[in-house]
């Protein structure tokens, strides 16, 4: 089912107990994968594009948990790694050109995974020193996706 708005995974925010983690990511099939194997113990939220992650984490930014981000956003104006950095409160080189939804976003100390198929065109340094906590190679191994939520999450 393709979709062009924000989706929301599970059944959004059902209880306390359950982390909600943000999934910025513009493949359908990955999103679908990721919200099948994910959502019996996580709340879900997706973003499509930079300018829906930045809607939902001026919104909910106390809220989320974790960020899984994807690195190569379709579509999109700005890339994981910048949206990461930006997260992170790192200044851009070309602040001023940000589009407008993306200035001032708050600065958020929460886990961020970068997940995704671009490991290879990145160091796994450049990838850390972007702001990121963690990174996991597409195709996800889910097992070892869970092993770094947990770890992250500080969780069982």
């Amino acid at each position: 089912m393709k979709r062009d708005s924000v989706g929301v995974g599970s059944r959004g925010r059902e209880s306390a107990a359950r982390e909600l983690i943000l999934y910025v990511e513009d493949d359908d099939d990955n999103w679908e994968i990721a919200e099948l194997r994910l959502a019996k113990r996580y709340d879900l939220l997706r973003a499509c594009n930079d300018e829906q992650a930045c809607r939902i984490l001026r919104e909910r930014h106390r809220e989320i948990d974790l960020i899984l981000m994807d690195i190569e956003l379709r579509g999109s104006e700005l890339n994981g790694i910048e949206l990461t950095e930006l997260l992170r409160g790192n200044t851009l080189p070309e602040r001023s050109l940000l589009p407008s939804y993306a200035r001032n976003l708050p600065a958020i100390g929460k886990p961020v995974l970068f997940v995704t198929a671009h490991g290879a065109r990145f160091t796994r340094v450049q990838l850390l020193l972007s702001g990121a906590d963690r990174v996991i190679p597409k195709p996800v191994d889910f097992a070892d996706l869970q092993i770094a939520l947990r770890e992250l999450l500080g969780s069982t």
